[in-house]
């Protein structure tokens, strides 16, 4: 007896698509969207510049953004410099013990140690502020919590990098 076989059509680019998000996982989807939002919809640097920078094509960083394709660990590196925005390194570090710091590249302006730590302050009061009103009006919804986290990591941030500028001056010993 012969066996007769069809053979199916290829499939669509939707299903293939569909496919390697199933197989592969989410790998890099998060950071790939933070990215395309920084990138495509916030334009803070445009597609093209930030292409540039990495020194990869439009179509490459287009690959990336899409999550068809994971930044390498050396991409990450380049793209952290090209594009400083602290909700990469948010991403990077969610779950571990470090918080993010900025720190002045050499030549860079080195805002004052006062101005360091009035954002300290600001931040805290931020924070203070968002939950008072919050407790006034019955208690935080998640919406509200999400602006606290989001201060909180913003006041962190200022913190560690007032402790950085600290270490930098001579005449202060702050560990």
């Amino acid at each position: 007896m012969a066996h007769i076989y069809q053979l199916a059509a290829a499939p669509s680019k939707r299903t293939n698509a569909f496919l390697r998000r199933t197989m592969m996982g989410d790998r890099g989807q998060e950071f790939a969207s933070i990215v395309y939002t920084i990138l495509v919809i916030e334009k803070r640097p445009r597609v093209e510049d930030a292409a540039r920078s990495l020194k990869m094509s439009y179509a490459t960083l287009h690959s990336r953004l899409i999550a068809r394709t994971s930044f390498s660990p050396d991409e990450v590196r380049e793209l952290l410099r090209a594009v400083p925005d602290p909700r990469l390194l948010a991403y990077l570090l969610d779950g571990t013990k470090f918080t993010a710091a900025e720190r002045p590249m050499a030549g860079e302006f080195e805002p004052s140690i006062e101005r360091g730590a009035t954002k300290v302050v600001v931040g805290a009061a931020d924070v203070l502020e968002i939950i008072d009103a919050a407790m006034a009006g019955g208690g935080l919804d998640h919406r509200q919590g999400a602006l606290v986290q989001s201060k909180i990591d913003e006041t962190e941030r200022a913190l560690a990098s007032l402790r950085i500028q600290l270490q930098h001056r001579k005449g202060f010993d702050v560990d």
